[in-house]
């Protein structure tokens, strides 16, 4: 089955927010007013949580002129190809899904929270009131119906789309092109981050002013893994070690027994003659302490 992505397009976004709206409907996440927290920004909520898995964010920028410009943003799960989540979960319940996107079995979660450090983008949370981990899914139930995602199918100005991620690829690319002599820093982001993004992004004033990071961040399971990868190898070779060692001497016992059944009047004599030295040997040193 092809891969598809989501393809957002920050030049085209008006920052409605129809996409948090359309999002939370569809999959049913409360939006208490009593709990956001007002900044005095347009933000709102101020980050995402268990109960709120898209958010646009928005960023001031400098234009020429001493003018201000809007880099609008999307904080949504990536849907990373080389998904930090993915490798973190201990129980298998983030996982990818055959068309690209990456999901969270509630079934198998058991709120440990590694996809929670792992990820470089902040994306997953724990919902405080079921104690497990949850994020984007790329609204799965409604793509396996031919639908697109209910942020896509809201958007008014076709700044979101969907399909395969190669054609919107392209559609990037191509569209990063037509605005560059107006944009000169637009950027296209998602092609090779985490190995492949199934969100591509074109952002006009650069990844960094959109809210996305100029280099991927080493976040604390990262660096834990880092360290204890050679560690874990170095324990595996001195387990194989050991059981070499083990081997080996199992082999020279296997030996032993095998000589004694062969010559038994042999290995009966040499053994009373060992015997009988170390009872000597007591015997002289005792006597030598009573003297």
């Amino acid at each position: 089955m092809a891969e598809n992505a989501i393809y957002y397009d920050a030049s085209m976004c008006t920052a409605c927010k129809a996409c948090q709206i359309n999002c939370k409907q569809w999959n049913r996440l409360p939006a208490p007013l009593e709990q956001i927290e007002w900044t005095g920004s347009y933000e709102a909520p101020a980050k995402n949580c268990g109960d709120t898995w898209v958010r646009v964010r928005f960023n001031e920028v400098d234009r020429p002129g001493d003018k201000v410009g809007w880099a609008f943003g999307r904080d949504a799960c990536q849907h990373c190809t080389d998904a930090a989540c993915v490798n973190a979960c201990p129980t298998g319940a983030c996982h990818h899904t055959t068309t690209g996107s990456v999901a969270i079995d509630e079934t198998k979660c058991i709120g440990c929270a590694f996809c929670v450090a792992a990820c470089p983008y902040e994306v997953p949370h724990i919902r405080e009131r079921d104690g497990k981990s949850h994020k984007c899914w790329m609204c799965e139930d409604r793509v396996a119906n031919g639908l697109m995602p209910a942020c896509v199918s809201t958007c008014p100005t076709h700044a979101l789309r969907f399909g395969e991620r190669s054609a919107m690829l392209e559609m990037a690319k191509n569209r990063a092109a037509e605005i560059k002599p107006i944009r000169p820093d637009v950027e296209v982001y998602g092609e090779t981050e985490m190995g492949g993004l199934h969100v591509v992004q074109v952002l006009p004033y650069g990844k960094v002013a959109h809210g996305m990071p100029q280099r991927m961040p080493e976040t604390t399971f990262n660096w834990i893994e880092r360290i204890l990868r050679p560690l874990s190898i170095l324990g595996v070779l001195g387990m194989g070690g050991i059981a070499l060692m083990s081997y080996i001497g199992g082999r020279g016992f296997k030996q032993s027994e095998a000589l004694a059944e062969m010559y038994p009047e042999d290995y009966k004599a040499s053994s009373s003659s060992v015997v009988a030295d170390l009872v000597g040997d007591e015997v002289t040193t005792m006597g030598g302490g009573g003297a």
